[in-house]
């Protein structure tokens, strides 16, 4: 930076700044100040407005962005430092100028807005937002960073299996991130159908023997169901895990794209092409598909997919920015992601369970149970070799459950099942509905007799 030199501040609470990177392209960069106060201005999901936290002042989008159309730019000049990075590197990052201190800031290639790190200034660079694929749609941040941080904190109370690392110390906040992520939403319609092998099992005595017919079918299903807003994270810094956790969002509530929409906010370009994201999209919708024909089969006894097959079209994909709030915390040198969604406040994290308390809870509930169904059977005069095993049966799926209810107190970040919340309402349509007979099987088991009671006992 040259001594000296700074910025010229144009009236309207905008300011502008060209420079020119190492290679030749001219950039500017934009930061949205309060006209009143100069303080940075955020968007404000409710009023629709740019606020200003320090003066309480707020102000239409149109209003600032033509305020910053109609400015003439002042002008710092400076070289991109790239003597210091590889030429991998160097092709990944690139420097800009924060127009609240001078401050120069990093970014990576993909980056559409950033927050200066020392005086908190929104900085917006229109140039690399020209660059990408333009977002049609932006859901606003409803969720405040004083609500995020205590849902970080609320996070850690009550938690069985978390591990003591975090409960031996306050855990603080490393770093917080106001994000808007890029996704590609997809919308299409799916059809499909699928083969089932199905029995149907009946068991009867007949004196000392016991009966089971088993009716053996075929059964077809075919159908089509119409989806929309599948939502697939377009960035590949962000595990697809994190991103659906934090699922769905309410579209209703987004607005037009516009560049003060991002002020105060970090925002990616997609790094990752909507062709790539495709496979995921299909993967929830052929999943979704394949729960919609199964439920249609009922009334067996057993049910089994023999082949299925399923196809989409007339797909549309829209690029969007979703609000996410990226929360670090260090411990003992590890670091851990917490994730949060800036409209409804859902968080999920990397956060693993302890693994000895995994055990000694899972042991803990098997053992009480086991001895309890021992003690009633011992009681009613049941307690046998073939009764313990069941109560062994009993207690192990007491305590699998037990460690499963707990583990999903951590709120780990998980792959969605399917696209259930993006299914168009009542737009299932079965098609096709046809059920074989196709034989009866039967066998026969030999009904053991109880021993005679020994006289006297």
């Amino acid at each position: 930076m040259t001594p000296g030199r700074k910025a010229k501040k144009p009236a309207g609470g905008a300011r502008l700044l060209n420079h020119t990177t190492k290679e030749g392209l001219s950039m500017s960069t934009v930061a949205y100040q309060c006209p009143c106060c100069g303080a940075p201005l955020e968007y404000g999901a409710q009023s629709g407005k740019l606020e200003c936290r320090a003066c309480s002042n707020s102000y239409e989008l149109d209003a600032i962005e033509a305020m910053h159309a109609s400015e003439e730019t002042g002008g710092i000049q400076f070289d991109m430092p790239t003597e210091s990075f590889g030429a991998q590197e160097a092709a990944q990052m690139q420097a800009y100028i924060c127009q609240g201190c001078g401050a120069e800031l990093m970014t990576e290639e993909t980056t559409t807005a950033t927050q200066c790190p020392y005086c908190g200034s929104p900085t917006i660079l229109p140039e690399r937002i020209e660059g990408g694929v333009k977002p049609e749609l932006v859901i606003p941040f409803t969720v405040s960073k004083e609500a995020a941080q205590q849902e970080f904190e609320t996070y850690f109370k009550g938690k069985k299996l978390l591990p003591n690392v975090f409960l031996n110390s306050r855990n603080r906040i490393a770093e917080m991130r106001r994000l808007y992520v890029p996704y590609w939403l997809f919308d299409c319609s799916a059809s499909g159908s699928a083969t089932y092998d199905a029995q149907k099992r009946r068991v009867r005595r007949e004196g000392d023997w016991e009966i089971t017919e088993t009716e053996h079918y075929l059964v077809s299903r075919s159908g089509a169901m119409d989806f929309s807003a599948i939502p697939v994270d377009g960035s590949e810094k962000l595990d697809n895990k994190i991103t659906e956790s934090l699922e769905p969002y309410d579209m209703s509530a987004a607005v037009a794209f516009a560049p003060a929409v991002l002020a105060g906010a970090l925002a990616d370009h997609a790094d990752v092409k909507s062709a790539d994201c495709e496979a995921r999209a299909r993967e929830r919708v052929q999943s979704s598909m394949e729960q919609a024909l199964r439920s249609t089969v009922t009334g067996y006894s057993t049910v089994n997919t023999r082949r299925q097959s399923f196809h989409a079209e007339g797909g549309k994909v829209t690029p969007v920015l979703m609000p996410v709030w990226l929360i670090t915390t260090v411990k003992e040198g590890t670091t851990y992601t917490f994730a949060i969604n800036g409209q409804t406040g859902k968080l999920t994290c990397d956060v693993p369970a302890d693994g000895k308390k995994s055990f000694l809870w899972g042991g803990g509930v098997f053992a009480g149970v086991f001895a309890l169904l021992c003690a009633l059977m011992a009681a009613a005069g049941m307690l046998a070799g073939g009764t313990l095993l069941i109560a062994a049966i009993i207690a192990l799926i007491a305590g699998v459950i037990t460690v499963s209810v707990l583990t999903g107190q951590l709120k780990q970040a998980a792959h969605a099942g399917g696209a259930g919340d993006y299914i168009v309402k009542d737009s299932f349509r079965l098609s096709g509905r046809k059920d074989y007979y196709l034989h009866t099987t039967r066998t026969r088991r030999k009904i053991e007799k109880k021993p005679d009671s020994q006289p006297g006992k």
